[in-house]
């Protein structure tokens, strides 16, 4: 399947599915979807809260737990930051 990018975020700019990890995924994760502008929230968390800089899709995860903290609640999680390949345009950016 294949569709156009309506993203910001580089890093997660794939623009299709591919089969393999879908495949070993699909049972084994759970996928929620965030927009461009609550993974820039959860960026400005990063940077203000934890002294972390992450490109967009590093904080893809953490924008999840944040847009729905309710369904986190109580548990015990790991959000995986990764990736530090943002942009001077991307970090400028996070001061808006």
């Amino acid at each position: 399947m294949t569709r156009p990018n309506r993203t910001r975020v580089e890093g997660l700019a794939t623009g299709r599915a591919f089969a393999l990890p879908q495949h070993h995924l699909r049972d084994l994760a759970d996928f929620r979807l965030v927009t461009d502008d609550q993974i820039a929230a959860a960026q400005r968390v990063l940077a203000r809260d934890a002294h972390t800089l992450a490109e967009g899709a590093g904080a893809a995860a953490l924008a999840a737990v944040l847009t729905d903290p309710d369904r986190f609640a109580g548990r015990t999680i790991a959000v995986v930051c990764t990736g530090g390949n943002a942009s001077p345009a991307e970090l400028a950016d996070l001061a808006t």
